[in-house]
């Protein structure tokens, strides 16, 4: 074979290969580095949630001082991932729409979340959009195993399993996927995982639909999760309470059609209050995060910024002194109490001088933050707490100035100790630490590129 034919051969497989991949980028990924989340311009002083797709728009409920819920639609601008225009829908609010919604284009029909009167619980009901504003009378869903409600007094049983608290329990936050023949949601039935669960249900015969189906542990654990969101039938987005009792984003992708464990979305997405409600095509994304408390619960979106410019949108602290004779890669000593995320103030002025080193590597390189616990304590509740050690790190730093794409948070729980089978209380405080370190930035060619499903602001090496 000629070498021109090998390297035709190389090439082909190059492309194939960067085309399976490509498949299973996360929308998500597309924002990580180079952007900034900022809050849209159509927030209010009230709490805005609740947000689904409609045609060119983004609807979603505002709900105000008197915890009255009005739905709103803006228009999407997609050059610049804004929102604009926003109008009172009441057309929508007239169907009785709870949550989020599921609109199929093709049908013209909606899916939603409405109390039931009969059950006592929330429903998954339909409309068919008839006009340009008016929309057909709301059915529910027909939903295989829930003939002849028995109430119980605690409990709505029917077909072998539990509506938990009725009147409160049901079906939450609809999303459509599989071109409008499946629709997760959300819900606390006795046979899930613990409380709300990720579950779905499926287009049957007879305009009926399946037995709902748990996701199972790829998704659900004992706490809540909620706001599914399905992007190309590949990628499930929802919210979870399980790391630090605050919603946090995560995503599962389908791989060999198998869905493979969830993991945290970027440390961008997730912080230290509720993130939730992430949607997004390929050229938007918006999610809903209660990160500015005085503001409450609000729509925010990426924008795209240069290092320059991340000056803008970050009050830096005032540029500390270097220390004379301070160490340099990897730095190891940022240490925390049993079972805690917050750094020790005796920590600060080392960190304060990470920061000053820092500048002198950032234009060419990355960094990496790594979290470690002790060796006490279940592996999965481990990871979750170095992963917030390390993100407790990756805040302090942005809040001296960092730009935030320039680091990456790597948790490892209890895998990787300094001292194995620590003994003492000494001992096991040197394995519950933070490490920076610097690691070279990804490439900007096709080849390299392949691997940018690695590349994001999280890895986490020892899943639950």
């Amino acid at each position: 074979m000629s070498k021109n034919m090998n390297m035709k051969k190389i090439i082909i497989v190059a492309i194939l290969i960067f085309s399976t991949v490509s498949n299973l980028w996360a929308i998500d990924e597309k924002y990580t580095r180079g952007y900034v989340m900022l809050p849209s311009v159509v927030n209010t002083t009230n709490d805005e949630t609740a947000m689904s797709f409609f045609k060119n728009k983004v609807v979603y409920s505002l709900i105000d001082e008197r915890g009255n819920i009005k739905i709103y639609g803006a228009v999407i601008n997609d050059s610049i991932i804004e929102l604009k225009e926003p109008e009172e829908m009441k057309e929508m609010q007239d169907l009785g729409i709870y949550g989020t919604f599921g609109f199929d284009e093709k049908t013209n029909k909606i899916y939603f979340s409405r109390y039931d009167k009969k059950t006592k619980n929330y429903m998954l009901y339909r409309s068919v959009l008839t006009g340009e504003n008016t929309w057909s009378k709301p059915k529910k869903l027909k939903i295989q195993g829930l003939r002849g409600f028995i109430n119980t007094g605690s409990a709505t049983v029917n077909a072998g399993w539990l509506y938990r608290n009725p009147g409160f329990s049901g079906f939450f936050n609809p999303t459509l996927a599989q071109n409008g023949s499946r629709i997760y949601f959300s819900a606390d039935f006795s046979t899930g995982k613990g409380e709300r669960d990720i579950w779905y249900i499926d287009a049957a015969k007879g305009n009926k639909w399946s037995m709902p189906q748990n996701m199972g542990e790829v998704a659900n654990s004992v706490a809540r999760e909620d706001y599914p969101f399905a992007s190309g039938d590949s990628l499930l987005y929802f919210a979870s309470k399980k790391a630090h009792g605050d919603f946090d984003l995560y995503v599962s992708k389908k791989e060999n059609g198998e869905w493979q464990p969830a993991v945290a979305l970027a440390p961008m997405y997730n912080s230290l209050a509720d993130d939730y409600n992430l949607i997004g095509t390929d050229n938007v994304l918006f999610f809903i995060s209660g990160r500015n408390e005085s503001k409450g619960d609000d729509i925010y979106r990426p924008q795209r910024i240069s290092i320059g410019e991340m000056q803008a949108f970050i009050e830096p602290r005032p540029v500390p002194e270097a220390a004379p004779g301070f160490r340099t890669f990897p730095w190891k000593l940022f240490y925390f109490d049993f079972d805690k995320d917050v750094l020790k103030q005796e920590f600060i002025d080392e960190l304060d001088e990470l920061y000053v080193t820092m500048q002198d590597y950032v234009l060419d390189f990355d960094f990496v933050i790594r979290g470690h616990t002790d060796e006490r304590g279940s592996e999965a509740y481990n990871q979750r707490l170095s992963y917030r050690r390390a993100q407790r790190i990756y805040r302090l730093l942005i809040e001296r100035g960092m730009p935030a794409h320039k680091m990456k948070i790597e948790a490892y729980g209890k895998s990787e100790p300094v001292i194995r089978d620590a003994g003492t209380e000494e001992e096991h405080a040197q394995n519950r630490r933070v490490e920076v370190d610097i690691v070279k930035p990804p490439q900007e060619e096709v080849e390299t590129s392949i691997e940018i499903k690695d590349d994001t602001d999280v890895v986490v090496t020892n899943e639950e």
